[in-house]
């Protein structure tokens, strides 16, 4: 699969030309791309930018995104708004300056649809919400940290298999589990082993 740039930062300004909102920061940005390119992929067997996703401790992400964040900023079509979350984080958010053009001519109709579909469906989450979601998604679950996501996977999203490590994500990353691991931690630490 080739990458695609001008798809990536059309699709990139096609989302915040539609969706932008308070929510839509870097790390909810990465989310609805991988959405996308994952929806399209699942629906057509081809993705819409031809980018690569990579499992990390944030969910999937394109790593050199921010690079062409940059440059959709030098170009003038974006602003790229610094701040901080409500616990002191740096955050990013985006303002749109200019379009690039009719969509039509860059997109087909099935892309088009699909990245109305999937952002119409996450435009009210907070980066948190997609966050979760992408953490959950079955690509995203049955691919080792810090290794490329294979697209492939997506034909498994609705299998038993798929089911059950969405459930065992539940499970493993609630708050009642962290609960227990830490209680049992503080056992061994206090017994001393």
């Amino acid at each position: 699969m080739r990458r695609n740039k001008n798809k990536l930062k059309n699709l990139i300004v096609y989302i915040l030309s539609e969706y932008n909102n308070s929510n839509l920061t870097e790390t909810k940005l990465q989310k609805l791309l991988y959405f996308c390119d994952f929806e399209c992929y699942e629906i057509s067997g081809k993705s819409i930018t031809g980018f690569k996703y990579k499992k990390n401790h944030y969910g999937p992400t394109i790593i050199d995104l921010s690079d062409y964040l940059k440059e959709l900023k030098e170009e003038g079509y974006i602003e790229i708004i610094e701040g901080e979350t409500s616990y002191g984080s740096p955050k990013k958010t985006f303002a749109l300056k200019k379009s690039i053009g009719d969509f039509r001519k860059v997109f087909t109709d099935l892309e088009l649809k699909t990245i109305d579909d999937v952002n119409n469906a996450y435009v009210g989450l907070k980066p948190t919400e997609i966050s979760k979601l992408s953490h959950s998604d079955f690509p995203y679950l049955a691919t080792n940290d810090r290794e490329y996501i294979d697209y492939n996977l997506v034909k498994y999203r609705d299998t038993e298999e798929a089911n059950q490590a969405k459930e065992d994500y539940s499970a493993f990353s609630s708050g009642e589990f962290s609960n227990i691991v830490g209680k049992f931690a503080k056992t061994l630490q206090d017994s001393g082993n």
